[in-house]
């Protein structure tokens, strides 16, 4: 087998794997059913932030190191985390217990960085854009089966939510293992680059050296121009502050939605043995899947229409969390969801494809880890505000509220910015563009594949 192949397998199978999580749909029921001795208000309010906490606090440093350690040794981390994480879930008991498992959990999900990039120092650009396509088949598939597999096991009454738990365990252990047999990597983007790849190249191929510290200062300056031209730009500038502002309000959505089905399942005196989470999950995936999928052949002009597509979306997003925090039944619950997800998907799809359409190929992760980390350090603000003990600790109701008003605001930032642009010189360039791009308008962008795997994806 070709080593590409041999790499695209092993990469895929531990992608797979470690997303084969199924308590994840039933895991509040979990945490508040068995024996680990949290309250609501534990888990809510001093558990769940946790999570958010850890996740920022981690990711510029698994940046930096995924580069520097040359990627597998982060994602063997990465794997020995997921297992960590599990492990505390099942034999770990009370308060601070759970906290070190949103903490693992936090360094897990961080360390996604490495999975996410590692395919492109060890695979030739030729193979990129089938890579891609395999390893993100691959994660949809397994966040898919997860979903599928939770809702069956649970509403045949042939596993308890404790047995969902050796299963994740087995999983991402059987993961942790494949991540083992994972090829090294020789060059990387910043820290070990070979000196003939052009006159920035750094130096590691192994003939010529460079004093640590000469290589290190030439490093962080090559990270730092490529930050700089990034995001001198307007036009990534604006996607990637929508990105950092959408990922921001998927993840608080994400985190703290079974709460809210709790909340509504108690008001709505629904049974255990109706909830649909994982379905909703599974459901989920493929929707956001299929609406990438088409994505891929619409070649709309988002340059004319981005802001004010963005805002009609967030605004339709505010409206679908409203009726989520106002909920009397699950179904409402579960179908906002899913709405929700499904715009999320579609719009971080675009901007993850008009940020890369517009920035070098080496600074994808740069960019895109940048954008998530944003993303999170809102996310922190959100976090303590509303939801931490040390905060207002709101509701969950309460809490969707919230994030109805957050998506509104953006909806109407991004709106104005639409009307400014289409005052200045929108009609002209509508007349002269038009809204379909029957071909590329960057030609030095025009041959460049897709986007590294992962950037239109939630960790949760």
């Amino acid at each position: 087998m070709e080593d590409w192949r041999k790499t695209t397998l092993l990469l895929c199978l531990y992608g797979f794997f470690k997303e084969i999580r199924p308590i994840e749909p039933f895991l509040t029921d979990y945490l508040l059913g068995n024996s680990t001795g949290l309250t609501e208000d534990e888990l809510y309010h001093d558990v769940y932030p946790i999570w958010t906490y850890s996740y920022l606090a981690v990711l510029i440093l698994v940046f930096l190191f995924t580069d520097l350690l040359k990627y597998k040794s982060v994602i063997v981390f990465e794997g020995l985390a997921y297992v960590i994480t599990w492990v505390l879930l099942l034999w770990g008991k009370g308060l601070l217990a759970m906290q070190f498992m949103q903490v693992a959990y936090g360094i897990a999900t961080s360390t996604e960085v490495a999975y996410f990039t590692y395919i492109y120092a060890k695979v030739s650009g030729h193979y990129y854009q089938q890579v891609t396509s395999f390893t993100r088949t691959a994660l949809l598939l397994g966040r898919f089966l997860s979903g599928l597999l939770s809702q069956v096991l649970i509403s045949s009454g042939a596993a308890t939510l404790r047995d969902l738990n050796y299963i994740s365990l087995s999983m991402v252990s059987f993961a942790a293992l494949i991540s083992l047999l994972l090829p090294s990597v020789t060059t990387t983007v910043y820290f070990h680059r070979n000196i003939d790849e052009g006159e920035r190249g750094l130096v590691e191929s192994g003939t010529v050296k460079k004093p640590h510290s000469e290589t290190l200062r030439s490093s962080f300056g090559l990270l730092y121009a490529d930050f700089t031209r990034s995001f001198s730009n307007l036009y990534i500038l604006k996607w990637s502050v929508w990105w950092a502002l959408g990922m921001c309000g998927n993840f608080q959505v994400g985190n703290y939605i079974q709460p809210l089905w709790e909340e509504v399942q108690k008001s709505s005196n629904t049974t255990t043995n109706e909830q649909l989470n994982g379905a909703v999950e599974a459901a989920t995936t493929l929707t956001g899947a299929a609406l990438a999928f088409v994505l891929g052949f619409l070649h709309l002009n988002w340059s004319l229409m981005g802001e004010v597509t963005i805002a009609l979306i967030s605004i339709l997003d505010a409206v679908v969390l409203y009726m989520m925090a106002e909920a009397e039944g699950l179904w409402t619950a579960y179908i906002g969801y899913l709405v929700f997800r499904a715009l999320y998907q579609m719009m971080i799809t675009v901007a993850s494809f008009e940020i890369a359409r517009n920035i070098g190929q080496d600074s994808y992760g740069l960019v895109f880890g940048f954008n998530t980390f944003l993303a999170l350090a809102f996310q922190s603000v959100l976090t303590a505000v509303v939801a931490d003990s040390s905060g207002l600790a709101l509701a969950p109701r309460d809490q969707f509220l919230v994030y109805a008003g957050y998506f509104l605001a953006v909806g109407c930032v991004y709106f104005l910015v639409g009307l400014i642009g289409c005052y200045r010189n929108g009609k002209s360039r509508y007349s002269s563009e038009g809204l379909w791009l029957r071909e590329r308008k960057n030609s030095a962008t025009s041959n460049r594949m897709d986007p590294p795997v992962g950037s239109v994806e939630c960790p949760q």
